[in-house]
Parts: structure tokens; C-alpha cells; sequence
């Protein structure tokens, strides 16, 4: 089992998913600590993966590296359009890891860590799989989904969960076919910024998840923006053009400005947005309370919305 605390003078290869930027920040305190433990650490990513991590990190080595071909049609058909490209992730997921193969020998690389990248190992070296799902809330005939989940995460040495005894994750983080899983607790950027507890800004809505659903969360919180009970809106280039759209005086703070943007939510009483497991553990990191609404047809945060039906 390899716990972070004892990976010590080795060469790294980490990548994340590039499904939103959750999966970016809720490694930025994983590779700061790997990196505090005289581990050399090579980041691969795409460019909107690299504008984030460059914000927090210092001293890694980035390699261009291609995100995986989601297509989402923003209808609230999350298996149909997931079902649709099934084949190009399944290409791209193998491409990946002979890729991965190419870069151990290059880089002469120690250790792979991948969050949720399942092309991303290799049989060279050991590797290690992060998630906070080690099987999907699905039923009847779509469970064939959790056995093909199974059996790609079994290609890895290791599991690392994000996650602990409060079980933020409920029946999601937990699977009696792992044997070589490892809580390693609830992670976020936060915890490596200084907060000082002091909160006063009502509500800040954060425009995550897949673009093509931006305007859908927009909409739902419109109200609240027309009467000024959120004070700021923090997201991509996408978000500050629909923002222009409203009639608010909602401040937008574009996330290639993440140390405005995380002053704000350290101050913040309320984050909304969407339900993302990372910022479930962001809300828990500030002390602060959420107001959070599934991706339409996304069962993993209809499930965690149920779950956490009160904000702490």
C-alpha cells in the first residue's frame, strides 16, 4: 500500500480529469505535499488544467497533454451523451496508456498518479488511481457500468479515496471488490490557504461543471442574482459572457484570477453551485455552509444531493 506521506525522492507523473477544474483543485494540495517530500513532479495536462495548477504550484515540470473527448449536449441526458462516446473514450483511454508507456522511459519516471484518468498508468512502474467513486449509483441493467469500472481500476497498484469515516461520499466510496484501497481523507486548495475566518460576503455562486451547462445554473439561481443576494460569480471566459447577459450587480471574477477568486470564498457564508464532490469538500474546508443543485441527469450528484439534503 502506498501511503503519500512515505513517497519520498521519486519522479512523478500526475494527471487529472478534465471534467470541470474540481478534479485540478482538489489535487493541488496532494502534489504540494508530494513536492514538500523532495519528489520531483511532472504535471500533465491541457492548457486550462495548467492555467489553474499554476496558480497554486511551484517547481513542477508541465507536459502538453490531451484532455479526454466528453461531449455534452447540455439537455440533461448525462448516459445518453456518456453512451455516445463510449468509443472515443475507450480509443482515447488506450491511446493513453501506451502514451504513458513512452513518457515512463522518457522522463524516467518512478510513480504515475492519476485522478480518475483511467488510461493513465502503466505496467513499468506502479501506479496509483484517485477517486471518490470506486462504483456509480446506477440500477438494473446500467450496472454493467460498475463491473467495467471494476475492472479498469483494477489495472492500478494502487486506490487512494478521497474520503474518511464521515463518509462524504456515502456508498460511493466504498466497494467490497477493492482490496488495495487507502482513505486518504477529504482534499481541497483550501487547506493550504490561510483562512481568517472572518465571513462577510452572503453568497458567492461558483459555475462549475461541464460548460454546456452553465447556462442551466445561471438560470436557476437568476433570481437570486436579479436581487442581489449573491455578490459573486466565479468561472471560466463561458460564465462572464452569460453573466453579461443578466440584469446583477453580481461581481464576476474569472478563474485565471484564483487568488481574488479564493479570498472571496474564504470570506463567503454560502457557496452555490453545482453538486461536485469537490466543492462538498471545498464547503467543508471553509466552514461554510452550500446551497448546491444537481447537473441535470448526472446520477452521481442527484445521489450526493439526497445524501446532503441540509447544508451543515
Amino acid at each position: 500500500m502506498y501511503h503519500i506521506e512515505t513517497i519520498k525522492n521519486k519522479r512523478i507523473g500526475f494527471s487529472v480529469l478534465n471534467w470541470g477544474l474540481g478534479h485540478v483543485t482538489r489535487c493541488v494540495s496532494i502534489i504540494h505535499q508530494l513536492k514538500s517530500q523532495s519528489n520531483e513532479v511532472f504535471v500533465f495536462c491541457n492548457n486550462d488544467q495548467r492555467a489553474i495548477f499554476s496558480q497554486y504550484l511551484e517547481g513542477v515540470v508541465y507536459i502538453e497533454h490531451e484532455g479526454y473527448p466528453f461531449k455534452f449536449r447540455g439537455k440533461g441526458h448525462f448516459k445518453r451523451d456518456l453512451l455516445r462516446s463510449l468509443i472515443s473514450l475507450y480509443t482515447f483511454a488506450k491511446k493513453e496508456q501506451a502514451l504513458c508507456n513512452e513518457n515512463v522511459e522518457h522522463y524516467q519516471l518512478d510513480l504515475l498518479i492519476s485522478d480518475q484518468r483511467y488510461g493513465f498508468y502503466s505496467k513499468k512502474i506502479p501506479s496509483i488511481f484517485i477517486t471518490h467513486q470506486l462504483k456509480f449509483p446506477l440500477k438494473g441493467a446500467f450496472r454493467i457500468f460498475n463491473v467495467v469500472n471494476r475492472r479498469q481500476i483494477s489495472k492500478f497498484k494502487g486506490i487512494w479515496v478521497m474520503d474518511n469515516e464521515q463518509n462524504l461520499a456515502g456508498v460511493l466510496s466504498k466497494d467490497k471488490y477493492f482490496d488495495n484501497t487507502l482513505q486518504i481523507g477529504h482534499h481541497s486548495r483550501f487547506l493550504l490557504l490561510k483562512n481568517s475566518g472572518l465571513k462577510k460576503i452572503s453568497s458567492v455562486l461558483v459555475v462549475n461543471g461541464p460548460k454546456s451547462y452553465s447556462k442551466y445554473l445561471l438560470a436557476h439561481f437568476g433570481d437570486r442574482l436579479k436581487n442581489n443576494e449573491i455578490e459573486f460569480v466565479i468561472g471560466g471566459v463561458h460564465a462572464g459572457e452569460e453573466m453579461k447577459k443578466l440584469n446583477t450587480q453580481a461581481v464576476f471574477i474569472p478563474n485565471s484570477d484564483m487568488v481574488r477568486a479564493d479570498e472571496v470564498m474564504c470570506m463567503t457564508t454560502e457557496i452555490c453551485g453545482y453538486f461536485g464532490y469537490s466543492t462538498l469538500m471545498d464547503c467543508k474546508a471553509l466552514s461554510c455552509s452550500f446551497n448546491l443543485i444537481p447537473t441535470p441527469g448526472q446520477l452521481e450528484q442527484i445521489y450526493l444531493s439526497k445524501l446532503h439534503k441540509k447544508s451543515p
